[in-house]
């Protein structure tokens, strides 16, 4: 006998929600997709994350290696501070060079002042790193700045001159050089050797007409015709060195460092200086920044580019956040005589420097009240996932904003925050572009995290919270050599609904049919559960998988082995042990993460009751 006022539903699974009520959320809201990922090949369907593999733990880099503090990637190499926590450069952040290919680290040569280590934990100013012509310059609190360092740089120009001569003083000055030298590519920061000169030393400063320069030694004699050998670093023997710009020095440390036109932008204090187009460390003319008269600090700077989030990309302009407060942007150049700058639509920005990230979209950011988007026409969107349509609510929770850090790679933006909702733990949140969708929280998150390109694909490289001195590989996209095994233990998943929908009659439940439709992959077993929403667990039920392993070519057996997936995806009824009857409910289902694994669908069938029921709350 067919039930009476009996209702079938399917269930298909979306998004992650911060919904506390279905009934008002976007069909297929979710409450729980930690370590669950949407299938690329089935909408509607999720699998297990791929687990993050370690790369390197540093060994050789700097005695006892500490916490990484910057991380910035260029093609085939990852580059980067770390904390000396013992040896000579103790409490200092020494750079290095990581090559992907060669999983190796490049030897650095080390010619000029490290910055201080920042604090591991609270609020902080985040290092940043930009590539400027064959140099990357890296920006940090730590430099001492006055009459020292104002920020650093990683020079891989392989730049090298034996044919100019100077006259040297028993000083710091060489004078009289034999041509203008800026013009034959000498830079602030290069190791120069002579006759009388120093072993290890650089050169601090070359004047605007390029026939004198300041060493970083004085020179032990005077002499005039000196032959001198200048030379900058190479891709296999990076050379790091710190100082000031030349000509027009910066005022005050500044807080980060973006490329735009070619050129090395500089947040100094209210304003932004830029250096000459190719040379991050020459300012060769004083009019060469932007003040902004609302006197707000710049605390970010990033690049809007055309159209892709591929380093070295066209960019159309520059962002300056200037704290939470407002947004500037800045077009033109001062060469063409068209430089601009104008504050955008809304007085919104971003308490976390580290969450800013260009995408096909625009460039992404956390704002304090959620991430927001900047679009190619420069307007800011409204918070992305309000009301329950998405994740808001870990981003506004969010205990030490500043240290919020984000990562767009694989179509997917990757958010790692410190959730005051979830006893202050550190979640990572990944939103994809394809579906417009959330999942996680994922259990990996992130201090530090960068898009990177492997030998066959795409990828992310990251510095995990809670263990310092280590670079891991983090794909979003799972293949037949996925592992699951993450930090040692096998990862585990949970899918639960959000709290299901009021059927709108005041009335009870009756759950009289649950067919949950999944592939539990190969050894492994799965719970679900059912449970009334004051949190009484009404049902459980078990799924164990067939204890078979896909076959894998040049491994499986012709004849023997099952081809292709050892396991089917299909609807699995759930047998109830007891009546279920609940006013609204929620289902979740967990497991440890395998290979074949996916959860999909649920359909029910289920009966409006004759009769309320007012829980306990």
């Amino acid at each position: 006998m067919a039930l009476r006022r009996a209702k079938n539903v399917i269930f298909r699974p979306r998004s992650l929600s911060d919904t506390v009520d279905a009934t008002n959320a976007h069909p297929g809201s979710m409450e729980s997709l930690q370590n669950l990922i949407h299938n690329p090949g089935t909408a509607g369907t999720f699998v297990p994350r791929p687990a993050s593999i370690k790369l390197t733990d540093f060994t050789g880099v700097t005695t006892t290696p500490g916490t990484v503090s910057v991380l910035f990637t260029v093609g085939n190499f990852a580059y980067g501070m770390i904390a000396a926590l013992s040896g000579p450069n103790t409490g200092k952040d020494v750079p290095f060079v990581y090559h992907f290919t060669d999983a190796t680290f490049h030897p650095v040569t080390i010619a000029g002042t490290l910055p201080v280590t920042q604090p591991t934990t609270g609020e902080w100013v985040p290092l940043t790193m930009a590539q400027i012509g064959a140099r990357v310059v890296v920006t940090s609190p730590g430099y001492p700045g006055g009459s020292d360092a104002y920020f650093g740089w990683i020079d891989v120009s392989n730049f090298t001159d034996t044919t100019h001569t100077g006259s040297t003083h028993t000083s710091t000055l060489i004078d009289t050089l034999s041509a203008n030298v800026l013009q034959a590519g000498w830079n602030v920061g290069m190791t120069i050797s002579g006759a009388g000169i120093p072993a290890n030393t650089t050169i601090v400063a070359i004047a605007a007409n390029g026939l004198s320069l300041i060493l970083s030694q004085a020179a032990t004699a005077t002499a005039a015709g000196v032959a001198l050998s200048v030379a900058g670093g190479t891709t296999a023997a990076p050379l790091y060195a710190a100082g000031n710009t030349d000509i027009n020095p910066l005022i005050s440390v500044p807080a980060a460092v973006e490329i735009f036109n070619g050129r090395a932008w500089y947040a100094v204090r209210n304003g932004v200086v830029f250096s000459d187009a190719g040379n991050a460390t020459l300012v060769t003319n004083a009019t060469q920044a932007i003040l902004f008269q609302n006197g707000i600090t710049v605390t970010a700077l990033a690049g809007m580019p055309l159209s892709s989030p591929v380093s070295g990309g066209i960019i159309q302009s520059l962002m300056c956040f200037q704290g939470d407060s407002i947004i500037q942007q800045i077009t033109g150049d001062q060469s063409t005589s068209n430089l601009a700058d104008n504050p955008l639509n809304v007085t919104v920005g971003t308490l976390s420097p580290n969450s800013i990230v260009t995408t096909p979209l625009g460039l992404a950011f956390v704002a304090p009240d959620g991430l927001r988007m900047i679009g190619f026409d420069a307007q800011v969107s409204p918070p992305i996932g309000a009301d329950g349509q998405g994740v808001l609510l870990p981003f506004i929770n969010a205990i030490t904003p500043s240290r919020t850090n984000s990562c767009f790679n694989q179509n997917v933006l990757r958010i790692s925050v410190k959730n005051a909702l979830q006893g202050e733990m550190w979640q990572e949140y990944w939103f994809d572009f394809t579906r417009k969708a959330w999942s996680g929280p994922h259990t990996f998150p992130s201090a530090l995290m960068q898009p990177t390109q492997t030998a066959t694909t795409d990828s992310f490289i990251m510095a995990p919270i809670g263990i310092p001195a280590t670079l891991w590989l983090s794909d979003s996209l799972p293949t037949v050599s996925t592992t699951y095994v993450e930090n040692g233990s096998v990862m585990n998943w949970i899918y639960e609904t959000s709290l299901w929908p009021d059927n709108e009659q005041m009335a009870m439940n009756n759950l009289a049919e649950l067919n949950v439709a999944l592939d539990v992959g190969k050894s492994t077993t799965i719970t679900l559960s059912v449970i009334d929403e004051i949190g009484t667990t009404l049902d459980t039920e078990i799924f164990t998988g067939s204890g078979q392993t896909s076959a894998i070519w040049g491994v499986f057996r012709w004849g023997v082995d099952k081809w292709g997936s050892a396991s089917n995806f299909a609807q699995a009824p759930v047998s109830f042990q007891e009546p279920i009857v609940f006013k609204q409910m929620v289902v979740k289902i967990n497991g440890q993460s395998v290979a074949d694994l996916v959860v999909g669908n649920l359909y029910m069938k289920h009966q409006i009751l004759g009769y309320s029921f007012e829980p306990p709350l």
